[in-house]
Protein backbone atom coordinates (compact mmCIF):
# COMPACT_ATOMS: atom_id res chain seq x y z
CA UNK A 1 0.00 0.00 0.00
CA UNK A 2 1.39 3.28 -0.86
CA UNK A 3 1.53 6.24 1.16
CA UNK A 4 -0.94 9.60 -0.54
CA UNK A 5 1.86 12.13 0.89
CA UNK A 6 -0.17 14.87 -1.18
CA UNK A 7 -2.42 14.33 2.87
CA UNK A 8 0.90 15.48 4.37
CA UNK A 9 2.56 17.85 1.86
CA UNK A 10 1.36 21.13 3.97
CA UNK A 11 2.67 19.51 7.71
CA UNK A 12 5.73 17.89 6.00
CA UNK A 13 8.43 20.31 6.65
CA UNK A 14 7.23 21.36 9.80
CA UNK A 15 7.11 17.76 11.50
CA UNK A 16 10.51 16.62 9.80
CA UNK A 17 12.77 19.10 8.87
CA UNK A 18 15.44 20.84 11.21
CA UNK A 19 17.53 22.52 9.03
CA UNK A 20 21.03 22.19 11.19
CA UNK A 21 19.96 18.97 11.64
CA UNK A 22 19.52 18.90 7.80
CA UNK A 23 22.74 20.79 6.91
CA UNK A 24 24.74 18.68 9.71
CA UNK A 25 23.97 15.02 9.42
CA UNK A 26 21.71 14.48 6.41
CA UNK A 27 23.56 16.73 3.98
CA UNK A 28 26.96 15.77 5.00
CA UNK A 29 26.46 12.81 5.19
CA UNK A 30 25.01 13.02 1.54
CA UNK A 31 28.15 15.22 0.60
CA UNK A 32 31.02 12.79 2.25
CA UNK A 33 29.80 9.39 1.04
CA UNK A 34 28.69 10.85 -2.63
CA UNK A 35 31.80 12.65 -2.89
CA UNK A 36 29.98 15.65 -4.27
CA UNK A 37 31.97 18.63 -4.88
CA UNK A 38 31.18 22.28 -5.57
CA UNK A 39 29.40 23.19 -8.95
CA UNK A 40 28.51 19.42 -9.78
CA UNK A 41 24.95 18.83 -10.92
CA UNK A 42 23.04 16.78 -8.53
CA UNK A 43 19.42 14.72 -9.15
CA UNK A 44 17.37 14.52 -5.73
CA UNK A 45 15.61 11.45 -6.61
CA UNK A 46 12.26 11.54 -4.43
CA UNK A 47 13.02 15.29 -3.41
CA UNK A 48 9.46 15.25 -1.59
CA UNK A 49 9.69 19.31 -0.64
CA UNK A 50 13.08 20.27 -1.42
CA UNK A 51 14.31 20.33 1.73
CA UNK A 52 17.92 18.73 0.60
CA UNK A 53 17.80 20.12 -2.82
CA UNK A 54 17.32 23.57 -1.24
CA UNK A 55 19.93 23.82 0.64
CA UNK A 56 22.34 22.08 -2.14
CA UNK A 57 21.30 24.48 -4.43
CA UNK A 58 23.70 27.64 -3.43
CA UNK A 59 26.49 25.58 -3.89
CA UNK A 60 25.62 23.23 -7.33
CA UNK A 61 23.24 22.93 -9.79
CA UNK A 62 19.89 20.56 -8.24
CA UNK A 63 16.98 18.81 -10.23
CA UNK A 64 14.28 17.93 -7.68
CA UNK A 65 11.98 14.81 -9.45
CA UNK A 66 9.05 13.70 -7.31
CA UNK A 67 6.12 11.76 -8.00
CA UNK A 68 3.87 14.18 -5.71
CA UNK A 69 2.36 17.24 -7.24
CA UNK A 70 1.51 18.63 -3.52
CA UNK A 71 5.25 18.25 -2.78
CA UNK A 72 6.37 20.04 -5.50
CA UNK A 73 3.75 22.82 -5.05
CA UNK A 74 6.43 23.11 -1.59
CA UNK A 75 9.85 23.30 -3.56
CA UNK A 76 8.79 25.52 -5.96
CA UNK A 77 8.48 28.15 -3.37
CA UNK A 78 11.99 27.41 -2.04
CA UNK A 79 14.10 28.16 -4.18
CA UNK A 80 16.77 28.44 -7.37
CA UNK A 81 16.50 25.05 -8.49
CA UNK A 82 14.48 22.97 -10.77
CA UNK A 83 11.30 21.01 -10.23
CA UNK A 84 10.16 17.98 -12.22
CA UNK A 85 6.62 15.88 -11.65
CA UNK A 86 8.07 12.51 -12.23
CA UNK A 87 8.51 8.58 -12.31
CA UNK A 88 11.49 7.76 -11.00
CA UNK A 89 11.82 4.62 -12.24
CA UNK A 90 11.43 6.33 -15.79
CA UNK A 91 13.63 9.21 -15.25
CA UNK A 92 13.06 11.87 -17.74
CA UNK A 93 16.68 13.35 -18.50
CA UNK A 94 19.31 11.98 -21.11
CA UNK A 95 22.15 9.49 -20.30
CA UNK A 96 24.82 11.51 -18.22
CA UNK A 97 22.83 14.61 -17.59
CA UNK A 98 23.95 14.55 -13.56
CA UNK A 99 27.18 14.08 -11.43
CA UNK A 100 24.94 12.61 -8.74
CA UNK A 101 21.99 11.20 -8.19
CA UNK A 102 21.00 10.99 -4.28
CA UNK A 103 18.27 9.00 -2.95
CA UNK A 104 17.30 10.12 0.73
CA UNK A 105 14.69 8.17 2.82
CA UNK A 106 12.98 6.70 -0.79
CA UNK A 107 13.52 3.26 -2.01
CA UNK A 108 11.10 1.98 0.79
CA UNK A 109 8.32 3.92 -1.30
CA UNK A 110 8.97 2.09 -4.86
CA UNK A 111 7.09 -0.22 -6.90
CA UNK A 112 10.55 -1.38 -8.34
CA UNK A 113 13.52 0.24 -6.34
CA UNK A 114 15.98 -1.94 -8.77
CA UNK A 115 14.46 -0.37 -11.31
CA UNK A 116 14.78 3.20 -10.05
CA UNK A 117 18.93 2.21 -9.17
CA UNK A 118 19.20 1.59 -13.04
CA UNK A 119 17.63 4.42 -14.39
CA UNK A 120 19.74 6.58 -12.05
CA UNK A 121 22.66 5.06 -13.42
CA UNK A 122 21.80 6.13 -16.63
CA UNK A 123 21.40 9.05 -16.13
CA UNK A 124 23.90 9.99 -12.96
CA UNK A 125 28.28 9.14 -13.07
CA UNK A 126 27.60 8.27 -9.00
CA UNK A 127 24.91 7.86 -6.48
CA UNK A 128 24.58 8.00 -3.15
CA UNK A 129 21.31 6.71 -1.20
CA UNK A 130 20.04 6.93 2.23
CA UNK A 131 17.94 4.74 3.98
CA UNK A 132 17.50 3.01 7.45
CA UNK A 133 18.81 -0.47 7.94
CA UNK A 134 16.02 -2.64 9.28
CA UNK A 135 18.08 -5.03 11.39
CA UNK A 136 19.57 -2.56 13.48
CA UNK A 137 16.48 0.03 13.77
CA UNK A 138 14.82 0.11 17.17
CA UNK A 139 12.54 2.88 18.01
CA UNK A 140 12.38 3.24 21.77
CA UNK A 141 8.45 3.82 23.33
CA UNK A 142 7.59 3.94 19.36
CA UNK A 143 7.99 -0.01 19.59
CA UNK A 144 5.36 0.07 22.83
CA UNK A 145 2.90 2.23 20.96
CA UNK A 146 2.33 1.27 18.11
CA UNK A 147 3.58 -2.80 17.75
CA UNK A 148 3.14 -3.00 13.92
CA UNK A 149 5.36 -0.22 12.82
CA UNK A 150 8.78 -2.25 13.07
CA UNK A 151 7.17 -5.03 11.27
CA UNK A 152 5.90 -2.84 8.17
CA UNK A 153 8.85 -1.41 8.19
CA UNK A 154 10.75 -5.01 7.60
CA UNK A 155 9.14 -5.29 4.69
CA UNK A 156 8.73 -1.77 3.44
CA UNK A 157 13.05 -1.15 3.81
CA UNK A 158 15.36 -3.37 1.15
CA UNK A 159 17.69 -4.49 3.38
CA UNK A 160 21.57 -3.16 3.13
CA UNK A 161 22.84 -6.31 0.93
CA UNK A 162 20.23 -5.97 -1.23
CA UNK A 163 20.81 -2.40 -1.90
CA UNK A 164 24.56 -3.01 -2.99
CA UNK A 165 23.98 -5.76 -5.13
CA UNK A 166 21.25 -3.62 -6.95
CA UNK A 167 23.29 -1.11 -7.29
CA UNK A 168 26.82 -3.64 -8.65
CA UNK A 169 23.29 -4.84 -11.04
CA UNK A 170 22.67 -1.28 -12.16
CA UNK A 171 26.03 -1.08 -13.00
CA UNK A 172 27.48 1.05 -10.23
CA UNK A 173 31.05 0.09 -8.97
CA UNK A 174 32.24 -0.87 -5.48
CA UNK A 175 29.88 0.24 -2.85
CA UNK A 176 30.79 1.51 0.26
CA UNK A 177 28.31 1.18 3.14
CA UNK A 178 28.73 3.96 6.08
CA UNK A 179 26.42 3.79 9.19
CA UNK A 180 25.70 7.14 11.04
CA UNK A 181 24.72 7.79 15.04
CA UNK A 182 21.90 10.41 14.62
CA UNK A 183 20.87 12.50 18.15
CA UNK A 184 18.02 14.96 18.05
CA UNK A 185 17.01 16.37 21.05
CA UNK A 186 13.24 17.86 21.28
CA UNK A 187 10.95 18.60 23.62
CA UNK A 188 7.89 16.12 24.47
CA UNK A 189 5.33 18.19 23.25
CA UNK A 190 7.34 18.69 19.46
CA UNK A 191 7.71 14.91 19.58
CA UNK A 192 4.40 14.47 20.32
CA UNK A 193 3.25 16.83 17.78
CA UNK A 194 5.12 14.99 15.13
CA UNK A 195 3.62 11.75 16.07
CA UNK A 196 0.31 13.80 16.01
CA UNK A 197 0.81 14.91 12.42
CA UNK A 198 2.06 11.48 11.08
CA UNK A 199 5.83 12.51 10.79
CA UNK A 200 6.49 8.54 10.00
CA UNK A 201 4.85 7.50 6.36
CA UNK A 202 3.93 3.88 7.89
CA UNK A 203 1.87 5.42 10.48
CA UNK A 204 -0.71 5.49 7.60
CA UNK A 205 -0.24 1.63 7.14
CA UNK A 206 -0.65 0.50 10.30
CA UNK A 207 -3.84 -2.00 11.13
CA UNK A 208 -7.12 0.11 12.30
CA UNK A 209 -7.07 1.54 15.30
CA UNK A 210 -3.63 0.92 15.74
CA UNK A 211 -2.44 4.87 14.98
CA UNK A 212 -5.47 6.17 17.66
CA UNK A 213 -4.66 4.09 20.65
CA UNK A 214 -0.78 4.27 20.23
CA UNK A 215 -1.10 8.31 20.15
CA UNK A 216 -3.41 7.99 23.24
CA UNK A 217 -0.34 5.76 25.08
CA UNK A 218 2.10 8.08 24.44
CA UNK A 219 0.11 11.24 25.26
CA UNK A 220 -0.02 9.82 28.94
CA UNK A 221 3.13 8.15 29.08
CA UNK A 222 5.99 10.53 27.33
CA UNK A 223 5.45 13.28 29.80
CA UNK A 224 5.51 10.38 32.74
CA UNK A 225 8.40 8.97 31.53
CA UNK A 226 10.91 11.72 30.01
CA UNK A 227 9.34 15.19 31.54
CA UNK A 228 9.78 17.96 28.74
CA UNK A 229 12.70 16.29 27.55
CA UNK A 230 12.91 14.03 24.42
CA UNK A 231 15.94 12.75 22.62
CA UNK A 232 15.63 10.61 19.57
CA UNK A 233 18.38 8.65 19.09
CA UNK A 234 19.30 6.13 15.44
CA UNK A 235 21.44 5.22 13.37
CA UNK A 236 21.19 5.50 9.15
CA UNK A 237 22.99 3.99 6.73
CA UNK A 238 24.54 5.84 3.89
CA UNK A 239 25.11 3.85 0.33
CA UNK A 240 27.34 5.48 -2.24
CA UNK A 241 28.97 4.05 -5.80
CA UNK A 242 30.44 5.07 -9.11
CA UNK A 243 30.00 4.12 -12.32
Amino acid sequence: MAVDYSRHAADYDRVRADEAMDREFWLRGLVEVGHLRDGESVLDLGAGTGRFAQLLSTTNRVVAIDSSDAMLRIARAKGPFECVEGDGHRLPFRADTFDLAMVVMVLHHLGDYGAALRDAARVAHRVVVATSDMTTRRLGILEEAFPSLLAIDRKRFPPIPAIVHALEAAGFRAPIVVDRAYVRTLTTEEQLDRVRHRYLSTFDLLPPGEYERGLRFLETEMPRRYGDRFEISARFTFVGATR
